[in-house]
């Protein structure tokens, strides 16, 4: 027990910072969001398929409709939950100016709160997961699984110099002025087909009560909606002499490639964004293939047996070591492709631009051409030509590892994760979480959670559930760190419609 204790603070405690979550469920959202031990239903499929021989609850066959999540670390939040509510639509909206956020009075707070430690580059993500239909059937030694997911992440950094004009020490102790914008969003559409199985030369091995699954996923991807936008502006000061350094590259397809087109062919970018984003969520401009992968290492203790005689009781006391490989794969698009690379260019002795933006730039549909007309010191879409066409691009991979310890009706876990690309649904930085569940009534499962983002709080999370022999019902909520010093402010819910087991 000494042992699995010290392997669960190692990995919750061997970690820099916290971004997104590989799936949105009320489980793992309230847990801090990580899920490589402990998510067992059929959303294992998109996280660690091995899970799927887990039986934590009686029941071999589980089915479960509209599972939902949302997740906003917004530029700036409010505590008015209908302002915020406001704020959420607005972000995973079409923008208008009409509507476009505002700094207030609360300036300095808002910049303080997203360039923290010398950070010149803003890190912010809208997110929402819906998992419309799973279903899991578990055998003696296997299992299989089914699951139909839609996700959505538009992921945006900004410099800070867009909202200050001045140079600023960056964390390399250079006098910067940084202006680059930054904009990833990317739809995806998932078929996914899960099997699990004890492989049982590994698991005969070790005298323990022991047992070693390994669990695949492929899946079929349909892509909606895909952009990624990077304009990296920098001007440097040293003494007398500003420089800047500067490169653009730019991929759309779906509605976002309509509206650049039109964009760079004469039209305004207002007529360019309402004629372009008008199609329905589940359009499809793209289709690929991919594939998850997963291994646990399930070690029960006392007279939880589960481990050995895995249909006939479920775990109760256990140390679970997990590792997944998620969202293996490409796909291709076709759909309005359209493409635009400027190599990286430095210019000595310039002017740097000194005016101030108060829009706040949030990563909603069509704002990208719209911030840089309105207020870009140059179009980068004019360093070089544009190309028309289709292309392909990697699925946002990533890597997991976990360790879960459970006793009876207590539950300690922690995750850690790496994407291998950056990309609209996570970033090549570490990120963790640590979780608990308590369950003071069997079928009432309390849990909290806690993310961080470099050396602070990056949210905390709560949830609960009613667990009954034949269904389910679970909802969870993020609330930002602010909410100790201020009323709560609400940053993420997800909520899980009724699941059967039987």
């Amino acid at each position: 027990m000494r042992q699995a204790l010290i392997i669960l603070l190692f990995l919750c405690l061997s970690v820099t910072s916290v971004s997104a979550q590989a799936v949105l469920t009320p489980r793992n959202l309230a847990l801090g969001g990580g899920g490589s031990t402990y998510i067992t239903d059929y959303n294992a499929n998109f996280y660690n398929p091995a899970n799927l021989m887990i039986r934590d609850r009686q029941g071999d066959f589980s089915i479960g409709v509209g599972i939902a999540g949302f997740y906003f670390n917004s530029f700036q939040n409010f505590d008015d939950p209908n302002q915020q509510f406001e704020n959420a639509l607005d972000h995973t909206g079409v923008y208008s100016r009409n509507i476009s956020s505002q700094f207030g009075i609360d300036r300095d707070e808002i910049l303080d709160d997203n360039y923290p430690a010398n950070n010149t580059l803003s890190d912010n993500t809208t997110r929402y997961d819906v998992t419309l239909l799973g279903m899991k059937w578990k055998k003696e030694n296997r299992s299989f699984s089914i699951a139909l997911r839609t996700r959505t992440s538009s992921n945006y950094k900004v410099g800070k110099g867009w909202y200050t004009g001045t140079f600023e020490q960056n964390q390399d102790d250079d006098l910067v002025l940084d202006r680059s914008l930054i904009h990833r969003y990317q739809s995806l559409h998932e078929i996914s087909f899960g099997y699990a199985e004890s492989f049982q030369f590994l698991t005969g091995l070790t005298p323990r009560l022991d047992n070693f699954v390994i669990g695949i996923a492929p899946k079929v991807v349909m892509g909606g909606s895909y952009q990624s936008a990077v304009w990296e502006n920098v001007y440097t000061q040293q003494g007398n002499t500003t420089t800047r350094v500067e490169s653009f590259s730019y991929d759309a397809t779906g509605e976002f490639g309509t509206a650049t087109d039109a964009f760079l062919n004469g039209s305004s970018v207002e007529n360019a964004n309402e004629q372009a984003f008008n199609s329905t969520p589940f359009s499809i401009a793209g289709i690929g293939a991919g594939l998850d992968i997963g291994v646990t290492y399930l070690i029960t203790f006392g007279s939880d047996l589960s481990a050995i005689r895995p249909n006939q009781q479920p775990t109760e006391r256990s140390l679970r070591l997990s590792f997944s490989m998620t969202d293996i794969g490409f796909i291709s698009y076709q759909d309005e492709g359209i493409s635009v690379t400027a190599t990286q260019d430095t210019m000595a002795s310039v002017t740097a631009p000194n005016s101030v933006i108060d829009e706040i730039f949030i990563g909603a549909k069509g704002q990208y051409l719209d911030f840089i007309d309105q207020y870009g010191e140059e179009n980068p879409f004019a360093l070089t030509s544009s190309e028309s066409g289709g292309f392909s691009t990697l699925l946002p991979m990533a890597m997991h590892g976990g360790a879960l310890f459970e006793i009876n009706r207590l539950k300690l876990m922690g995750d850690v994760s790496i994407g291998l690309t950056n990309n609209a649904f996570n970033s090549t930085k570490l990120i963790s979480s640590l979780g608990m569940e308590i369950r003071p009534l069997k079928f009432l499962p309390l849990r909290g959670g806690i993310s961080f983002k470099g050396q602070r709080p990056n949210f905390v999370s709560v949830g609960t559930a009613i667990e009954t022999k034949k269904w389910d019902f679970s909802l969870a909520a993020v609330l930002t760190p602010n909410s100790f010093t201020n009323k709560p402010t609400v940053t993420g819910v997800s909520v899980a419609t009724l699941q059967f087991h039987f």
